[in-house]
């Protein structure tokens, strides 16, 4: 058999040995793009002929059991555990408890004569403020001036919103506002002014009392339009202070079979009505 020269063989060697490099690098590259099947996040699809792409490792915490497996956790300032579950450490601070206003609170009410009561009916433990406030615990001062509104003086001069410094002077923990309804001679763009001036100065005055806002009581279901409009502006009003807010007129107090609740002169409640609308206004504040 034929041999092959010497000088070929060593020819052989000496191809075969670029190629075995060339080769090595290549694989040790391929390999660092994430070739297929090394590691389960490889980075791309495991498709024939995709290109490869920079693998990027995700490293997902463990998570724990669904919360229904869950023991309930108790808050515990001392630390021992409660009925053998676990607890967690709390500040010792003292929590932040929010509620309305309780038995021996300050309620001060401003408003007309449907607060005030008039003409022998209302007055006094006989008027709903004296009613809503025996129902709740709460100390009475009434300060509402028959006759009187947002913009009306009445016969003493005193709009409600120049009774707004003696109310704050009481330092009550809730304060009712209850008028509108003798502001006739004005616009009701005017009285709703007036009525958010007031407002305003009394949260200002008082920014942690309970403000109870009752748009303008009609004594039948056929109340003006200028009582609708400064209903809807007391509405805001409301809103805009964190306040609360009634509506006689929605909730048609005096609507309907309700009206025998006033007395003859067509106006004002009797103090049957009076007992009545403290239960409207109580059923209202339920959630203070």
């Amino acid at each position: 058999m034929r041999q092959a020269h010497p000088r070929n063989q060593h020819r052989k060697r000496r191809a075969i040995g670029p190629a075995l490099i060339a080769f090595v690098v290549g694989s040790l590259g391929f390999l660092a793009w994430g070739g297929p099947g090394f590691g389960k996040d490889s980075g791309r699809p495991d498709i024939a002929g995709a290109m490869p792409v920079t693998s990027v490792a995700v490293v997902r915490p463990s998570l724990p059991p669904p919360a229904a497996t869950l023991p309930p956790i108790v808050e515990s300032r001392s630390g021992r555990p409660a009925n053998g579950r676990p607890t967690v450490l709390l500040p010792d601070v003292e929590p932040i408890v929010v509620a309305g206003p309780g038995p021996g609170s300050k309620a001060v009410f401003l408003g007309d004569s449907y607060t005030s009561g008039w003409n022998g009916t209302g007055l006094g433990a006989k008027g709903w403020p004296a009613l809503v406030g025996a129902a709740r615990g709460w100390k009475v001062v009434n300060l509402a001036i028959p006759g009187t509104g947002f913009m009306n003086p009445g016969w003493t001069s005193q709009p409600i919103g120049s009774r707004i410094d003696a109310a704050a002077r009481q330092k009550p923990d809730v304060v009712f506002v209850a008028g509108g309804h003798n502001d006739s001679r004005w616009s009701a763009a005017t009285t709703a002014q007036a009525a958010d001036r007031a407002i305003r100065r009394l949260h200002a005055a008082l920014p942690d009392a309970v403000i109870v806002i009752v748009a303008p009581i009609w004594q039948d279901g056929s109340p003006p339009m200028r009582c609708l409009v400064l209903r809807d502006a007391l509405r805001r009003t409301a809103r805009a202070i964190g306040a609360v807010f009634i509506d006689p007129l929605a909730e048609r107090w005096f609507a309907g079979s309700s009206h025998r609740f006033i007395v003859a002169d067509g106006f004002h409640p009797t103090n049957a009505g009076h007992r009545y609308l403290a239960d409207r206004i109580i059923a209202d504040l339920s959630g203070i």
